[in-house]
This record gives structure tokens, sequence and C-alpha cells, in this order.
């Protein structure tokens, strides 16, 4: 309830151009962990396995980590929603002078006729039944305010690979 909140205050913010950005170096590693200690026991119901890849080396980002940590907090919670007895990877690596940030599951997917569509405000796609229909565009907001590239890859029923840049310092 307390997501759907934020992300409903998010929005707003976005809509009326009030969402200012609170930039300082920011270590991806330190905020994944953070975002999982915080969220992961809460929202996963569906018995799936979390897989981390993130180098230790990895440049740190100039970011605002609250709004970063909404942009893990989205991705990862639509992959647990959306996958049972499955694996969430989370993965980070340095690719041409960016972070390239990628969350994939094993999960249902998202159908070809959905795709287009994932990122407008309030599309919750066919399939959906749960959420606001608010997390996508407001992850493809806040990754675009700092720079970076957000994109999707999937198939259905063999799962769905959210993929971002964040330019390096």
């Amino acid at each position: 309830m307390a997501l759907m909140v934020t992300q409903i205050l998010d929005a707003t913010r976005i809509e009326e151009g009030r969402m200012v950005l609170e930039l300082a170096p920011c270590n991806i590693d330190s905020l994944v962990r953070e975002t999982i200690e915080t969220y992961f026991a809460v929202l996963n119901k569906n018995n799936n396995r979390l897989i981390l890849r993130i180098p230790l080396e990895l440049p740190l980002v100039n970011a605002d980590s609250s709004r970063l940590q909404r942009v893990f907090v989205n991705l990862i919670s639509n992959a647990l929603k959306h996958t049972q007895n499955g694996t969430i990877l989370v993965k980070a690596e340095e690719e041409n002078n960016t972070v390239k940030v990628t969350v994939k599951d094993t999960g249902s997917g998202i159908s070809e006729e959905d795709m287009p569509h994932i990122w407008e405000r309030y599309y919750k796609g066919k399939h959906s039944e749960t959420g606001t229909g608010l997390g996508l565009f407001i992850c493809k907001f806040i990754v675009e305010s700092h720079g970076g590239k957000i994109w999707a890859e999937s198939e259905v029923g063999k799962g769905t690979e959210f993929i971002f840049t964040l330019p390096v310092d």
C-alpha cells in the first residue's frame, strides 16, 4: 500500500514538474543491497530466488539515491509479482562510460501487444490485475532525468529483462 501511495505522489510530482533530483556520488551495489534488505522479504511471496551480480569495483554514478531506489523497488517488485518459483537476477556492469543495470526474471513475460505501452502512465497491461500502472512510467522518468536510457526485452512464458544505463561521472 505504501508503495502505491509513493507512486501516486511521484507521478503527481512528475506531472507538475516538481520532481527535483538531489545528485551526489552513488554506489549502485550499496543501493541495490539496501533496497533488497528493505523490500525483498516483504515483496517475495512467490518462493523466488534472488541473485546479485554487482562487481565491487563498479564506478560511482552521480545520482539521487532515493529516486534511484524507487527504480529498483519498482523493477524488483514487478519481477517478483510476475514470477513464481523462479529467479530474479539483478546485475550491473560498466559499459561504454555508463553503468548498465539489468533486472531479469523468469516470470510470465510481457505480451507483444502490451510491450509498446508499458511506459505509459496508468497502463497496467491486459494480464496484470494489481498495481497502479505508474511504476514503469516513474522508472522511465527517473532514469532519463539522470541522463540514462531504459528499455525492456521480454518473451511470454520465459520472463522479462529491464535494462537501464546511467552515465559514469
